[in-house]
């Protein structure tokens, strides 16, 4: 559910791996102007999130959303996964959902809920710079380090914790991305677990 940098190998595709980062991470004005006016995390998600509260048990979950499947997250979490088509953050149809896969904590309520996306650069692209309009700039960030060539990052909003907003996306060997997914969650620790805190202020900036 995070976002993995596109590795591209050779000097032109390198390139073109620099030009995608400043996109990302490059602080341009009309995303500062729209931050401004933009509602927190949790102001938006408070009371859940894709049409259910942050109390709907494994049953509630399935009834919304059926025709899906049970397994478990790679932490041993159960997992539920539906096909779903549906607007996302106010996003043109082009960059509608496909499917929705929910965590249910120790509670047996929802912990999180996680839009996948077309694994497109458009798609990445366009929920980061909405995000970024709507909730401010990221303030935390994960991804592999110890690659030569970064295969994933997840950039979160956390400044409103317990609830927090993660984009994240991965790529393939060869540079092109393999999953782009949007993620809100009330159990902070399910995502935020090993990230580092970063800022985007330009430097000598305020």
């Amino acid at each position: 559910m995070l976002v993995r940098e596109l590795a591209i190998p050779g000097v032109e595709r390198m390139r073109g791996l620099r030009r995608t980062l400043s996109l990302l991470c490059g602080v341009s004005a009309f995303v500062v102007v729209g931050a401004a006016e933009a509602g927190a995390v949790a102001e938006q998600f408070r009371s859940g999130a894709f049409g259910l509260p942050w109390s709907a048990s494994k049953s509630a979950i399935q009834a919304k959303y059926p025709g899906g499947r049970w397994d478990k997250d790679d932490g041993g979490t159960d997992r539920y996964c539906a096909a779903s088509r549906q607007p996302l953050l106010g996003l043109p149809a082009q960059h509608q959902t496909r499917e929705l896969c929910f965590l249910v904590g120790g509670d047996g309520t929802m912990a999180s809920a996680t839009a996948r996306m077309d694994a497109t650069l458009p798609s990445l692209l366009a929920v980061v710079n909405r995000s970024r309009t709507r909730f401010g700039d990221f303030d935390a960030v994960k991804r592999d380090e110890g690659a030569i060539q970064s295969r994933f990052t997840y950039m979160m909003w956390t400044k409103d914790s317990p609830i927090v907003v993660v984009v994240g996306s991965e790529n393939d060997a060869d540079g092109r991305p393999s999953m782009v997914a949007f993620t809100v969650a009330d159990e902070a620790t399910l995502f935020t677990t090993g990230a580092e805190k970063v800022s985007n202020r330009p430097s000598g900036g305020k």
